[in-house]
């Protein structure tokens, strides 16, 4: 009787446990300096995501509303900012902003990734945690066209003024019709004499 006692209860509780709900778990970091690190900051950061690509090489997924408070929280162990990258995926209406970090102390190298729309981007400045950041943001600015509010130098960079509100490192930017514009429409890329060959 005990024993039939048993194998109602054990069906009872397979009844209770969710059927066909995926649990999504996270990967376990590995127990390297990377993970160590990596885990450390997500202890402080629990709102992001973070992985180890490789050894030296670690990654962040941040929301963009939080993506200063995480930099901040990331130069404690991070002391450089490298660069500041965009990529455009037109696709999908958004920037991706990466953040590269390099860590002196562990030679440990940091993308922090965050995503924000393309129509009006705007982004907080980091000038503040690392006062290279103007140089970085000054050129997305120019190129993909994204405020980075609290930079007060944004403006004409290193393109000419005739090209600064043209942001030609946007997917949709029609270089063609640009230099068409530019030297005229007599201009053809394709003329096998060569005499108009710009590009």
């Amino acid at each position: 009787m005990a024993v039939n006692d048993n194998k109602v209860e054990n069906k009872a509780e397979e009844k209770a446990k969710p059927q066909g709900i995926p649990t999504e778990e996270k990967p376990e970091l590995p127990n390297t300096k990377e993970g160590r690190l990596v885990k450390e900051i997500l202890e402080k950061a629990p709102y992001a995501e973070g992985s180890v690509r490789r050894e030296r090489r670690v990654e962040f997924k941040v929301p963009a509303e939080r993506i200063h408070e995480f930099l901040e929280l990331a130069s404690e162990r991070f002391e450089m900012l490298m660069q500041i990258s965009v990529v455009d995926w037109l696709k999908e209406n958004e920037f991706e902003l990466v953040y590269q970090l390099w860590s002196v102390s562990e030679g440990v190298h940091a993308f922090v990734k965050t995503r924000i729309p393309r129509e009006n981007a705007e982004m907080p400045t980091v000038m503040d945690i690392w006062s290279v950041a103007e140089t970085y943001e000054r050129e997305a600015h120019e190129f993909f066209g994204i405020i980075f509010k609290g930079n007060p130098r944004l403006g004409p960079f290193i393109l000419e003024p005739r090209e600064y509100e043209k942001h030609p490192l946007r997917k949709d930017f029609n270089t063609l019709s640009y230099v068409k514009q530019i030297y005229g429409e007599d201009f053809d890329r394709y003329d096998e004499s060569k005499t108009n060959y710009v590009i």
